[in-house]
């Protein structure tokens, strides 16, 4: 292939992940099929075919691009800043920007799909870690980790009622959590 093709695949792909990823916010994991893609997309089979094996290996792809786009490119950013209150700061905003719906989708499909899981987690932990690491400059290494889980499990409890309340009220409950661990340090 050339660069351009590869170029032009690649952006084939991410139109799909896109589609994915609105059937994962509206419908749920459940309605992911490949005729209702291809039918959101307004496109046939044939097209998924010429950028995916087969529905395995676009699920997997689907997956690996949540995890790298979502967390793996972010910690890189926000890792490349010293200052610890201004990398929380940083992850509070992109937490608030994640597709929420999309975001709980995967987890209750994380729950019947060990494929599924096993990049639940990975998206977890680092997303763990990079709180972590931040929040031990802050409080150190023992409250660091209940500031790491605190706020993982704000963010992890967020996406379960997005649908009823703004990013802003997560944004201030990170922005809290933030603010709790500077005036306790």
């Amino acid at each position: 292939m050339t660069e351009r093709q590869v170029r032009r695949n690649e952006a084939l792909r991410d139109t799909w992940f896109e589609g994915a990823n609105q059937i994962l916010a509206t419908e749920g994991y459940g309605a992911l099929k490949l005729a209702a893609l291809c039918k959101r997309l307004g496109v046939t089979t044939g097209s998924f075919y010429h950028s995916f094996d087969n529905w395995q290996d676009f699920t997997d792809s689907l997956l690996e691009n949540w995890l790298r786009e979502r967390t793996e490119q972010t910690v890189t950013i926000v890792r490349q800043h010293d200052d610890a209150v201004e990398r929380l700061l940083m992850l509070a905003q992109a937490s608030a920007e994640l597709l929420h719906q999309t975001e709980a989708a995967i987890r209750v499909w994380a729950g019947v799909d060990e494929r599924v899981g096993t990049v639940q987690r990975k998206v977890d932990e680092g997303r763990y870690q990079v709180v972590l690491e931040a929040m031990a400059q802050i409080v150190g290494p023992v409250r660091a980790e209940q500031y790491a889980v605190w706020g993982l499990s704000t963010l992890i409890g967020y996406e379960m009622i997005a649908d009823q309340h703004g990013r802003e009220h997560l944004l201030w409950s990170l922005e809290s959590i933030l603010a709790d661990a500077r005036n306790g340090a």
